[in-house]
């Protein structure tokens, strides 16, 4: 590779990595910066259709407990998100993965494998308030924003690789594939996580759930979420002992909400 291409590749790097700093939307709580190329239509028309496919796809739990604790929950913390826009569904999926989420527009699913972990209302909230959080801060929008921008990128570095040869041509598209997730895409996943998280939080605290009670979901789950010898820059999501130590350090904001939360549940009812 020449340095004229090289040149080429690290400006168009640049100019994408330009329109994720300058941003053109703010994350409430957080003050974050964001892309956001998207309208809230379109985002929750792309979460219901998103949906549609999940009911289809997905066999509804017919355990009453698992189901009555996330309407609770789920309900409590839609009331605080004050997003009286959203269409807030919560349902239970009958799957021994503990994994739950939360699609644009507020469709939040939750798998039945996820309740052998939360031993109470407080933790189920921890988990919900988080993927609420992905929803409430438009992380789905900001991600189509992130590839169309990526995509244009794209599109610019082939345009100028004109008259190349196949080979170099090629070789730069794919440095500019590499270099564009690694150093932009991948962090700013894990920034999405970190910002749920603080959400989270916040979300649960005014809820009147124990924020702290997110710190012990954390830890026995955090067996789970480790990434093993890859490691967290090429992960998605938070390694569990930074992801809990970001979380210590935002909880006196989450406990200053929950101090003032006008009704206090603690830990709420107990799932086990």
């Amino acid at each position: 590779m020449n340095r004229k291409s090289i040149r080429g590749l690290v400006l168009a790097v640049l100019c994408l990595s330009l329109f994720y700093v300058t941003g053109c939307s703010t994350v409430p709580f957080t003050g974050r910066s964001q892309l956001l190329l998207t309208t809230p239509q379109e985002e929750a028309q792309a979460g219901e259709q998103a949906w549609r496919e999940v009911l289809s796809q997905n066999r509804e739990s017919s355990n009453d407990k698992y189901r009555l604790a996330l309407k609770r929950v789920g309900g409590n913390l839609a009331k605080v998100a004050n997003k009286p826009d959203y269409k807030w569904e919560f349902v239970v999926f009958e799957n021994a993965e503990p994994n739950a989420f939360c699609l644009p527009g507020g469709k939040v699913g939750v798998y039945s494998g996820l309740f052998q972990y939360t031993a109470n209302d407080a933790e189920l909230a921890s988990v919900v308030g988080h993927e609420i959080g992905h929803a409430i801060a438009r992380h789905g929008g900001e991600r189509m924003s992130q590839s169309e921008v990526q995509d244009i990128g794209a599109q610019a570095v082939a345009t100028a690789l004109d008259g190349k040869s196949a080979g170099t041509a090629q070789a730069i598209l794919v440095a500019y594939a590499v270099g564009t997730n690694v150093g932009v895409m991948l962090p700013y996943s894990r920034t999405h996580e970190y910002e749920a998280d603080k959400l989270g939080l916040i979300f649960m605290a005014k809820a009147g759930y124990n924020p702290e009670a997110a710190i012990t979901f954390w830890n026995k789950f955090g067996q789970l979420s480790q990434t093993g010898t890859v490691g967290e820059f090429f992960s998605t999501h938070p390694m569990s002992d930074k992801r809990i130590e970001e979380m210590k350090a935002y909880m006196p904001n989450a406990l200053d909400q929950y101090r003032t939360a006008p009704n206090k549940k603690n830990l709420g009812e107990t799932l086990k």
